[in-house]
């Protein structure tokens, strides 16, 4: 029997301190690879079924920052547990939202915050476990040789059949050498769940544990109690800043091992980042110590790096990114940049443009074909195709209170250490001599020269001298 998301809601714990975190960020939201350890299972949870409007987050300590770093990927719902009194206390703090849904769940998928390598494949294999043999709980389980730290799963002899689990404080020591133990990954009947809750009794810390509520399936309640063993790996929990690293250490390889398989090439994995939320097109070369951040998408026959970082960038085919970085921007195909450039937040360079070393552009769009050469700096500039932007060229587009805009027009040329006042406009075809401070608009065809710059004059019967790139009497005025 398959299951649908109409008759199943999800419930993520995340309202733990992480004392031995060390940390005034509550431990749900400490990054791995680059991101809040919980967006990776809330990710997991929706990509197993679950959707995020059935999916509630039990918040805590600091909720206010967890449940806003939340709502920003979703419309998840919460639930507030004002006071720790352990995980059985958590679930009970989401019952009144999730019985009074229009389509209250039948069944609830329960995991916690700060599991972050938990796969979709594994939560999949859980729930369809939970559907095909309809006991009232479905437990993960996992074996490792020292589980300490975990509760334990006792099974009768011989039949294996499920009978509690036990906290590791209260394990005898007969009980201590057993290595299967319970990861925290429950599917419940939420009919049957939702009054066993109350009969929790505290234990002596004061806390209700979840980890009795299968015992009460399968010694009271004559329910079955379905075990589906999982990867331990999975379900590595975080408790400390050690195990962070440990954790993403696992999550960046798994990341980097995907795209390798699907036909990227990474030359260095050990000093390579990428994101879980990057796509890369088959045949691209990733050079050593390349960050991909955020949501990047990279065509193919790339090559990204060494030493170069790109946040949310979206790269066309064919493209050359050498140590240089690219930020909340887009590259047509057979762009070049770099080395030591960046494209600053809002910019789009059209196919084939060239970026030099040493050149930057901001919220800018330079046109097809265009070169931009070393130590330039487009800022909120629109450039038609075929632009030559020469050495030290810079627009100054800010006056101290706005951010102004220049317009070049197509197949202008620009020669060194051009200064281009904003607001300006150049028409197609115009060209500035070296050093020129252009604070006028320049008709198109027209060579403007000196400071401020003024169009060419020349001589009757004087064949036209126009300044190359590398003039160095554009400097005096006519």
């Amino acid at each position: 029997m398959g299951h649908s998301a109409n008759n199943l809601a999800a419930v993520i714990l995340a309202g733990g301190k992480g004392t031995r975190m060390k940390s005034r960020l509550p431990k749900a939201l400490h990054p791995v690879l680059g991101e809040p350890m919980i967006f990776h299972i809330l990710r997991a949870v929706a990509r197993s079924g679950v959707p995020p409007e059935r999916t509630l987050v039990v918040v805590g300590y600091a909720g206010d920052k967890v449940r806003q770093a939340v709502a920003e990927q979703g419309p998840y719902l919460f639930a507030e547990q004002a006071e720790q009194l352990g995980t059985g206390h958590a679930l009970l703090t989401a019952r009144a939202t999730l019985e009074n849904l229009a389509n209250p769940a039948e069944n609830i998928l329960l995991a916690y915050g700060d599991n972050p390598l938990l796969t979709p494949a594994t939560l999949q294999t859980l729930l369809t476990a939970h559907f095909e043999t309809n006991p009232l709980v479905t437990l993960a389980t996992s074996l490792a040789d020292d589980p300490t730290g975990y509760g334990r799963i006792i099974r009768e002899a011989p039949s294996g059949r499920f009978q509690a689990i036990i906290e590791e404080n209260e394990l005898t020591a007969e009980q201590k050498l057993i290595k299967e133990f319970n990861p925290g990954v429950y599917v419940f009947k939420g009919k049957w769940v939702w009054p066993a809750l109350s009969r929790l009794k505290k234990s002596p810390k004061g806390e209700y544990y979840l980890t009795d509520l299968p015992g009460f399936a399968a010694r009271e309640d004559g329910g079955t109690v379905e075990l589906v063993p999982v990867d331990p790996q999975d379900i590595l929990g975080i408790n400390d800043r050690v195990q962070l690293a440990q954790v993403g250490d696992i999550f960046r390889y798994r990341v980097l091992r995907e795209h390798m398989l699907a036909g990227v090439t990474i030359v260095d994995p050990a000093s390579t980042y990428i994101s879980a939320e990057t796509e890369i097109g088959q045949d691209t070369i990733i050079e050593p110590n390349t960050h991909l951040r955020g949501t990047c998408k990279i065509g193919q026959d790339c090559r990204i790096g060494p030493n170069s970082i790109l946040e949310n960038a979206t790269i066309g085919g064919n493209c050359q990114v050498f140590a240089s970085v690219v930020q909340d921007s887009a590259l047509e195909e057979e762009v070049s940049i770099g080395p030591m450039s960046r494209v600053r937040p809002g910019s789009y360079l059209e196919k084939g443009v060239y970026m030099g070393n040493f050149a930057e552009v901001s919220r800018s769009r330079v046109g097809q074909g265009s070169k931009q050469s070393h130590f330039s700096f487009l800022g909120d500039t629109t450039t038609g195709p075929n632009v030559n932007v020469g050495a030290g060229t810079i627009t100054a587009n800010y006056d101290g209170v706005n951010k102004n805009k220049t317009v070049i027009g197509a197949r202008v040329f620009l020669g060194s250490d051009t200064i281009l006042r904003a607001p300006v406009r150049l028409g197609d075809e115009a060209r500035t001599g070296a050093g020129a401070v252009v604070t006028k608009d320049v008709e198109p065809g027209v060579t403007v020269v000196g400071v401020p710059a003024r169009p060419l004059e020349r001589k009757a019967g004087q064949p036209s001298q126009e300044p190359t790139q590398n003039d160095g009497d554009g400097v005096s005025n006519p």
